[in-house]
Parts: structure tokens; sequence; C-alpha cells
């Protein structure tokens, strides 16, 4: 993916807009990803249907339009054929790598040889991720980043994006039905954490365990999208893993993105901060009594909190 988008990189814009100099991006397809001509990414991709007419599609940053016919000149030669043309916002330079890393990702599923409504269900399977671009995501960035920090240093990254929630207000963070995992996050000097009761219950069979990370700004750290550019070269032969992964990461950066992005943290301090606990472990108030209280949120101060549990929270055993 890095060889790819360093050669998209490199291309011309297009000098028009049915011709292109494009990067083939499947082996079994006809598909390839060229610059439209204000120099955004534009996925081509083939349609073997008979031409009728489709409208287009538009979400905020992402358009799509069926049956244009184009012309592609790649180093291995040119071609003229019929193509679903998928664009991003050209204003939206910071966008671009997330848009090609998630439309890469979801193309893997087309069938060898698709028709428009395989197209067309493709592209509206992305409708959320980026009408989440759209949407103010009050979530602190730091929290996406601790929970791909989990993910990249486990012993297992798979397992752990497969354990990873597919909702981010999901109760836990990872879990399946032998393990429950809370990650929380802090940019303070103490490792203080805010949880509900609900974030502490283990499952009634296996562990719950909380993954604390203690950060700090750095402007020459590492972005989500380092850690997450690291994840998806773990994960590279799982088209369904890798979309999972940048869906996650665009539905939590939100309409904020561009700021987002910009948020950077020292990795050795992670490092060095990384704990894992024990929920029954974890400081915490009893169950109210009083049924007219039915949530309680709580700071947890975890400083000199001992817990046997393993940096790993995957080397334990199979949680599946």
């Amino acid at each position: 993916m890095s060889n790819l988008l360093d050669s998209f990189r490199a291309l011309p814009n297009a000098i028009g807009p049915s011709e292109y100099k494009a990067i083939s991006v499947s082996s079994k397809r006809k598909d390839f990803l060229a610059k439209s001509a204000d120099g955004a990414p534009v996925f081509l991709l083939h349609d073997s249907s008979d031409a009728k007419y489709n409208p287009g599609i538009s979400f905020r940053h992402l358009s799509a339009e069926f049956h244009a016919t184009c012309r592609v000149q790649t180093d291995g030669g040119a071609l003229e054929d019929q193509f679903c043309l998928v664009w991003c916002d050209g204003s939206a330079s910071e966008l671009h790598e997330l848009f090609v890393r998630c439309v890469a990702a979801a193309i893997e599923e087309l069938p060898e040889t698709s028709v428009t409504k395989d197209l067309e269900s493709c592209i509206l399977g992305l409708r959320n991720l980026f009408r989440a671009l759209a949407s103010p995501n009050a979530r602190e960035i730091s929290g996406l980043w601790a929970e791909l920090f989990v993910i990249w240093k486990s012993g297992n990254p798979a397992q752990a994006l497969a354990f990873w929630h597919a909702d981010p207000f999901d109760r836990f963070d990872f879990s399946s039905s032998n393990l429950h995992l809370e990650v929380k996050s802090t940019v303070k000097s103490i490792r203080a954490h805010e949880f509900s009761l609900e974030q502490l219950q283990p499952p009634s069979t296996g562990v719950g365990l909380v993954a604390s990370v203690m950060l700090q700004p750095l402007t020459g750290g590492l972005g989500v999208l380092d850690l997450a550019r690291n994840i998806e070269a773990a994960v590279a032969e799982s088209s369904k893993l890798k979309q999972k992964l940048w869906e996650n990461v665009a539905i939590t950066l939100g309409a904020d993105f561009s700021d987002r992005l910009d948020k950077r943290f020292d990795l050795s301090y992670a490092e060095r901060g990384f704990a894992v606990f024990a929920m029954n472990d974890i400081p915490k108030p009893g169950a109210p009594t009083d049924p007219r209280v039915t949530a309680l949120r709580f700071v947890s101060d975890l400083t000199g909190l001992i817990s046997d549990k393993p940096v790993d929270p995957w080397s334990e055993g199979d949680w599946t």
C-alpha cells in the first residue's frame, strides 16, 4: 500500500474528464487509481454491464459516476473501457490517503467480473464512513490512538482487530465470549482514568482486562495514520480486517479529521507507560442501592496498582 500511495503521488493530473495516467490496483480486475484534474485520487473500477443511465452517488468528500468510457494509460500500455469513477474531494487533501486506503480495502471484495449493481453496492457500503467524516465526534483522538497502539503491540494484530468494536459506542473496546478488554488513555502525569461501572464487568466465563496507556504529545511522534499503516501491513492478507481498520479510524475522526490527524504522541513514552490490569483490581464504588440511580461514572487513580496480568492481553490463551 505504501508503494501504491507513493506511485499515486507521482502521477500527473488528468488532462481531461476521460483520459488518465493510472496505476493498476488489482491483479484480477481492470481497476486503476489515477489523479483527477485537480489532483484528487480517483478510482476507475471496471464495469462489465451494458451501459445505461444510473444516477451518480454523492456524499461529502466522495462522489461516483457510472458507465464512463475512459482511456487509461499505464506503464504496461493503454486501454479504453467502461468504468465507474469514484473520486475524493480535491479541496480536502489531508483526507486523500484515508480515502485511498478505505476504498482500496473495500474494492478487494468485488467479484472478478463486476456489474453496475456490484459497484453500486460497494460504494454505498462506504456511505456511513464518509457521512461520519461530515459529522462531529466528541471522542478524544487519544482514545483511538491508544486502541491502535494496543492492536499494533499485541502479539496477534489480526485477532485483536477481529475483537475490536465495530461501533464506537460499544460497551467494551475489545470483546469476545471469553474476554472483555477496555482501553483507557491519559495525557496527565498520573495514571487516572474515568470509568462507568458497566465497563468493569468481566464476562461470566473468562477474563476482564483494562489496558492503561499513558500518553505524551510530541510534534515528531506518531499519529493515528502511522499506527494504522503498521497494522494494515500486519493484516495485509485480509481485506475484511483492513476494511474494518480504516472504517473505524474514519468514523472516529469525524468532521474534525484535519485537526485530529495532526495529533501525535511519543511512542517510547507510551511503551514505557503501558500496563494491563484485571477489571476486578480496579478501585471502584459499590453498585448503587437506590433504583433511581441508573448510571454511575467515576475517576479511578491506578497509580501504584499492581496486577499479575501480562502486558500483552492476548498472550494468555485463545479468547475466541
